[in-house]
């Protein structure tokens, strides 16, 4: 196949055109180092092997960009990638192996960083925590582990949002199963919420 023309286009790509029809379109680094020239002739398995060449390239890059802000557990940066639409599955593939190879994207530390955050920030119990991490793609074992790991002391972190948001709640019946309710939805197991209760009442809190 001819390549008659090879226009610039947005995003630092070029397109391969035959005839005025566009057959291609490759990262334009990609293109300068293999010295794609006009009026050659290319056959369809190397402009293939040049598209996963380019795309590859391009994934990382986006990848790469995108953990500039933030960190990325690596089912939500694969999802992430497979969003823009401009990546085959085996260009993202591969740059999930080369991300995590490098130590870009590293989902025992994203789990790690995750836990304090949901427990520091959001209070969260152990239940909580599992079922977030869960929704972020990390499997159970690298969650169970950071988890084990952070050493969480539940009843502690009852007692603290027992006084500082639901004290005014336990004055009466209704205010105490209200409270139940939501220590429950911030993941904590009854009976750890049964005991606090009673020692925050005990103590006096």
């Amino acid at each position: 196949m001819i390549i008659t023309e090879i226009r610039p286009q947005k995003g630092h790509l070029v397109g391969l055109y035959s005839d005025g029809e566009q057959i291609v379109s490759l990262d334009s680094e990609l293109a300068a180092e293999m010295n794609l020239r006009a009026m050659r002739d290319y056959s369809v398995e190397e402009l293939q092997e040049l598209l996963g060449i380019s795309m590859l390239r391009r994934a990382k890059s986006k990848a790469l960009y995108l953990l500039e802000f933030r960190d990325y557990s690596s089912r939500d940066m694969a999802v992430r990638l497979r969003r823009d639409k401009e990546f085959d599955e085996e260009s993202i593939h591969q740059a999930m192996v080369y991300l995590i190879e490098i130590g870009a994207i590293d989902d025992s530390r994203y789990a790690e960083n995750m836990i304090r955050h949901l427990i520091n920030h959001k209070h969260y119990g152990r239940r909580r925590v599992m079922q977030q991490l869960a929704a972020k793609g990390i499997d159970r074992d690298t969650a169970e582990t950071a988890l084990c790991e952070s050493e969480v002391d539940e009843r502690s972190m009852i007692l603290e949002l027992l006084e500082s948001k639901f004290s005014r709640d336990l004055d009466d019946e209704k205010g105490i199963r209200r409270t139940i309710a939501s220590l429950i939805r911030y993941g904590y197991e009854m009976g750890d919420i049964r005991d606090s209760l009673r020692e925050f009442c005990d103590r006096g809190l």
